[in-house]
């Protein structure tokens, strides 16, 4: 299935951004694997993982993971993709969220209208530990941890980058 910006599931919005690291994810547990010869037999190990991509966004998720082959396969011969910068992640906090709550094992996040997306993309770009992934809608964000403890640290966290 492919999607312009973001796809429209059952009323959420989830975040485009959430697969390409989900499908890149995936091509280095293929590549670290062992044996990948070539981005044919990547596409397969992908699809058996019902992750559908294109070659021309193969390449580029190749080229963006820094992966060159070795003897022949492929592997990793760069660092990971750099994750976002506190410094912008709090930028986006000051300038969209109106609020900060904890419900059990959620942190529910208000935004200002049409801006819940964004902020959830930087926090999932973030890949703090405690998250377990996050949805949102038009100004709100369900980040869901493991815990109410994890729930209270991204809490504060997320207070921290307000001020």
């Amino acid at each position: 299935m492919r999607c312009p910006r973001q796809w429209l599931c059952a009323g959420f919005v989830i975040i485009r951004g959430a697969m390409k690291r989900a499908r890149q994810k995936a091509i280095l547990d293929l590549v670290r694997a062992g044996n990948i010869a070539s981005q044919e037999e990547l596409l397969e190990g992908l699809q058996s993982r019902n992750i559908e991509v294109s070659q021309s966004t193969l390449s580029r998720d190749i080229q963006e993971l820094r992966l060159a082959k070795a003897g022949g396969f492929y592997a990793v011969v760069g660092a990971e993709p750099q994750r976002a910068s506190d410094e912008s992640l709090g930028w986006i906090v000051r300038e969209f969220v109106t609020s900060i709550d904890v419900a059990g094992n959620l942190v529910v996040i208000k935004t200002a209208g049409g801006s819940a997306s964004t902020v959830s993309q930087a926090i999932d770009d973030a890949n703090w530990a405690e998250q377990v992934g996050n949805i949102a809608g038009e100004n709100t964000i369900f980040v869901a941890v493991r815990s109410e403890k994890d729930a209270r640290r991204v809490e504060k966290r997320l207070r921290d980058l307000l001020s």
